[in-house]
């Protein structure tokens, strides 16, 4: 089980193999989406408007699953700038993430 460090809260959480850093997130009790997008959330589904979810991997290449067509299509200004959407995001191993305040 993959253990998701949030460097901003200072909080570790493990999760079982193929939930997301989103759901990692709520098992801590994590507000992702905020504003606007939490008026009208897209519940972990990568339909958000602005990538409501987005968080900064520091992890090495590989720690992760592959960028969704969500992400590479959807939210292209959010994967250029090398943040990821944590609802499309499958750990493999343990790593840390960084919060979009």
């Amino acid at each position: 089980m993959p253990k998701v460090s949030f460097e901003m809260e200072s909080v570790t959480v493990e999760i079982p193999e193929g939930q997301t850093l989103w759901d990692a997130a709520q098992k801590a009790g994590i507000v992702l989406q905020r504003g606007f997008a939490a008026a009208h959330p897209c519940q972990g589904k990568g339909y958000c408007t602005g990538g409501a979810c987005s968080i900064f991997l520091r992890a090495p290449d590989g720690a992760v699953s592959p960028p969704t067509w969500k992400e590479r299509f959807l939210h292209r200004r959010l994967f250029r700038n090398h943040k990821r959407l944590a609802c499309q995001c499958v750990p493999k191993r343990d790593l840390t993430v960084v919060t979009m305040p």
